[in-house]
């Protein structure tokens, strides 16, 4: 998941998306928002079934 958070954070959408492309494969999905309090991005995980 860092790997992840630091390729957003420096733009890299490529390599974010790789990232989740292969947590994908393994059956992890991840969902994006917002802080609705902050206005950070909030990511989640969870096992596909």
């Amino acid at each position: 998941m860092t790997k992840i958070f630091a390729s957003l954070e420096a733009k890299n959408w490529a390599e974010a998306d790789r990232i989740r492309d292969e947590l994908s494969a393994m059956g992890i999905q991840l969902k994006d928002g917002k802080d609705a309090a902050t206005g950070k991005r909030v990511t989640t995980w969870e096992v596909k079934r």
